[in-house]
């Protein structure tokens, strides 16, 4: 993929003018914090470490700051067209936000057709529950009845 090619590449080109200006972490550090960007000194020390050009970094959040800093300020001349490796860069990004809002809109659809189901899952147990308690309010009335007959039978059979 082109944004890994471009990474490989930007981190070799960063250490190359780190070698060729005697660049230390510290003074790697002093230079980002001087034109206001942040990477951490961890992040500084993995990226010019050997084998780095395959690790996994953040290109926005590792790499473009670095390459901000240190390939403008020491005029790199590798001859890598950034523009070029931007646009890839938005185009691939442009291309993720659109597969995630597809998966949203599916995402999205699949919550509402679980919401129908289940209210109308709802609707139904209500129902039943209401006949239920029908149901037993009935035969808690013929209970009562019952209950009423035998009591004053056995009133007049006592009263006999």
């Amino acid at each position: 993929m082109e944004i890994e090619k471009l990474k490989r590449t930007t981190i070799e080109r960063l250490k190359k003018v780190k070698v060729e200006q005697g660049l230390s972490v510290a003074k790697i550090l002093e230079l980002l914090e001087s034109k206001g960007k942040f990477v951490s000194e961890a992040t500084v020390k993995r990226v010019f470490s050997e084998g780095s050009e395959d690790f996994n970094f953040r290109y926005q959040d590792s790499i473009a700051p670095l390459a901000d800093v240190l390939l403008d300020l020491y005029g790199d001349t590798s001859g890598l067209d950034e523009v070029a490796a931007l646009k890839q860069i938005i185009h691939d990004k442009n291309q993720t936000i659109e597969f995630m809002m597809i998966k949203f809109e599916e995402q999205k659809a699949f919550y509402e057709k679980n919401v129908a189901h289940l209210k109308g899952q709802i609707h139904r147990l209500n129902e039943r529950l209401d006949i239920r308690e029908r149901s037993i309010e009935r035969k808690d009335a013929i209970m009562e009845k019952l209950l009423n007959a035998y009591l004053i039978k056995e009133t007049e059979d006592l009263t006999l």
